[in-house]
């Protein structure tokens, strides 16, 4: 028996499917099987019902075949579409995608993380419905927000002040389609799973670092989640016994030392950052080959890898994709970093293999379009 594959409260298994032909061309229900591991009866049934939905097709039989015809089928990226919203401090990213998970429109619209979040949401969602030319085609949303979220309800959001927020709740109320809310991080390891990493790759983690600092995990082609929904929250790992407070409260947490803060002070103490310095600043004097910082980032990127050895370690996970923001000084955590990671012949964490991902804010909320695929009641049919 093959394992359901859960996303939030859905199921990715259908949504699998359309992304391995969306990105893989068209291809049998024998090869659809091999290539994501499921058992034949399993994708009979979905893809029954992807062909009934009209999200599929099927093309002539291959020729040549020995036995019994082998008939290809292709995704319709144009029968459906999602939405993905990508909340940050202050704008929301909006990504439609197709059934292949290919772009079809975004947009970028400010956002007040201390005024009524739902609303805000509400109205730039309501915006694309009443689009003649992508609402009928709008079939669910997905929300990405930086925060513990257990079936659409926030726990705590530190960044913007949130907690004890049901957003699904709200949203699913006001709105004609499926809504799921999901951790930003979450949301793009189910996109690494569905769209990029997963296609050559049953296991990895998907480690994000920008303003924050996350790890998303994959098992067996199964995003790893906790029941509470506090599973990612891989920055409020304790690395020091002190240090500054962060946004949760506690002390010594590796988002203060690894994320865009943290960064910005180890370069203040060394003199290579004024108060007024922001990330952005930085990132681009790096790129444009300003080796100065080159030690404050090793460093920091020891820190990283200490915090990320165990997990590989303790998982066996062959390999990690990187993602975000700071993906751009990534050759200069990487010395420290992989001299951690380096340092005993005999763990997984020596032959780790990572791979960094060009990044985008609308990354996030992609994801998002993508786990609303598997939103309860979005892919019905038959």
């Amino acid at each position: 028996m093959t394992a359901r594959r859960t996303a939030g409260r859905g199921d990715l298994t259908r949504v699998e499917i359309l992304a391995l032909l969306g990105t893989a061309g068209a291809l049998d229900r024998r090869q659809i099987a091999a290539r994501l591991k499921l058992g034949d009866a399993t994708v009979h049934e979905h893809t029954r019902r992807l062909l009934a939905s009209g999200y599929l097709r099927t093309l002539a039989p291959q020729a040549g075949v020995v036995g019994r015809p082998r008939i290809p089928l292709q995704v319709v990226p144009e029968a459906a579409a999602t939405i993905g919203v990508r909340v940050a401090t202050d704008h929301l990213v909006t990504v439609v995608a197709g059934l292949d998970g290919r772009t079809l429109t975004s947009d970028v619209l400010p956002f007040d993380c201390h005024a009524d979040p739902t609303s805000q949401i509400l109205r730039v969602i309501g915006q694309w419905l009443a689009d003649p030319a992508v609402g009928p085609r709008l079939k669910a949303a997905g929300v990405a927000v930086p925060a513990s979220v257990d079936a659409g309800y926030i726990r705590f959001c530190p960044r913007f002040g949130w907690s004890n927020l049901p957003l699904g709740e709200r949203l699913r109320a006001e709105l004609p389609i499926p809504v799921l809310v999901d951790n930003d991080l979450m949301a793009s390891t189910t996109a690494e799973l569905l769209y990029r990493t997963g296609r050559d790759h049953d296991d990895f983690l998907v480690l994000g670092i920008g303003d924050g600092v996350g790890i998303g995990a994959v098992l067996r082609r199964r995003v790893h989640r906790d029941p509470s929904g506090l599973s990612g929250e891989f920055g409020h790992t304790p690395v020091a016994a002190t240090g500054p407070r962060c946004a949760c409260g506690a002390r010594g947490c590796l988002e203060t030392f690894t994320s865009d803060d943290g960064i910005l002070r180890a370069a203040r103490r060394e003199g290579l950052a004024e108060a007024s310095t922001t990330i952005e600043e930085l990132r681009a004097r790096w790129v444009s080959g300003e080796r100065s910082l080159a030690g404050v980032l090793a460093e920091v990127g020891t820190v990283l890898g200490r915090a990320v050895a165990g997990v590989v370690n303790l998982l066996g996970t062959p390999t990690i994709a990187v993602i975000g923001e700071n993906h751009v000084l990534w050759p200069g955590l990487e010395p420290g970093f992989t001299a951690v990671m380096r340092t005993s012949q005999v763990t997984a964490a020596y032959r780790v293999q990572v791979i960094v991902r060009p990044w985008s804010d609308a990354q996030h909320a992609l994801g998002a379009a993508g786990l609303a695929l598997a939103a309860p009641d979005t892919l019905l049919a038959g």
